[in-house]
């Protein structure tokens, strides 16, 4: 070949197809982002419900170090191989896991080097409107409650976006992952079981949650539009996990993203 720029040529297209095929072999995580109508109701989510609850597929797909990268970092999710909750306010991650005595450990603000997220469902909010919440909702109410001030706000509800309450209130049910899921496993079947809470006294709550409609099997179980986790004070103890049950009371504060 008596052509030198043809030989580069034939060089450098080899290498290409050689990159390409090395690319492809590599894995991804199981990533999807959700854009709304501005980058305020954009959601990534990491893992999704079916896969990583009923299919067993609990493997590490986001570092907590990691998601915390950008500023202003709102996240609920599950550990790696089910180990325990995670919670994200404002970049503040907080880890709770059941310990070998079955007591509950509570870990934070800062993540653990190695610390990573099978399940992760995230969002960035800077700034965020607020109303008072005027009559006490559980359940489907809840939901309507917050698409509704959602909706007046300008959010497309169609899409998902994060949202917070805050104050005080009576009841509210919530679990601690401990290597399996109690809502999609039969519990019977399982040696481990997840630490449970329930207050029977007022406490102060803060709740970070994603209302996702339409999401079933990716951001939230079956028969909800929401996932929510809580932290609750409780005698100057922290309590962080995941809602299964909660009733928000008049005088509480529900924040939506401002956009």
């Amino acid at each position: 070949m008596n052509n030198p720029t043809r030989l580069i040529r034939i060089i450098v297209g080899i290498l290409l197809l050689s990159t390409a095929g090395c690319g492809a072999s590599q894995s991804t995580p199981v990533t999807q982002k959700v854009a709304g109508v501005s980058s305020r109701q954009t959601v990534e989510q990491f893992g999704g419900m079916r896969e990583v609850m009923r299919e067993g597929k609990t493997e590490a797909r986001i570092r907590l170090i990691d998601a915390i990268a950008t500023p202003h970092t709102f996240a609920v999710g599950a550990l790696e191989g089910l180990s325990g909750e995670v919670t994200i306010v404002d970049g503040n991650v907080w880890v709770s896991r059941v310990g070998v005595d079955g007591e509950l450990e509570v870990n934070g603000p800062e993540p653990a080097d190695e610390d990573s997220a099978t399940l992760l469902t995230l969002g960035h909010v800077s700034r965020w409107h607020r109303t008072t919440i005027e009559t006490a909702a559980s359940g489907n109410d809840l939901e309507s409650l917050i698409e509704e001030f959602a909706r007046t706000k300008g959010l497309d509800t169609s899409k998902p976006f994060p949202f917070r309450i805050s104050g005080e209130l009576v009841k509210i049910d919530l679990h601690v992952i401990n290597g399996y899921c109690p809502i999609a496993t039969d519990p019977s079947t399982e040696e481990k079981k997840p630490w449970r809470w329930a207050n029977s006294e007022t406490v102060n709550v803060d709740l970070t949650g994603f209302y996702a409609p339409n999401s079933v099997a990716v951001m939230t179980h079956h028969g909800t539009s929401i996932h929510v986790h809580a932290i609750v004070m409780v005698d100057d103890t922290r309590i962080m996990g995941h809602v299964d049950g909660v009733t928000v009371e008049p005088g509480m504060t529900l924040f939506v993203p401002s956009l």
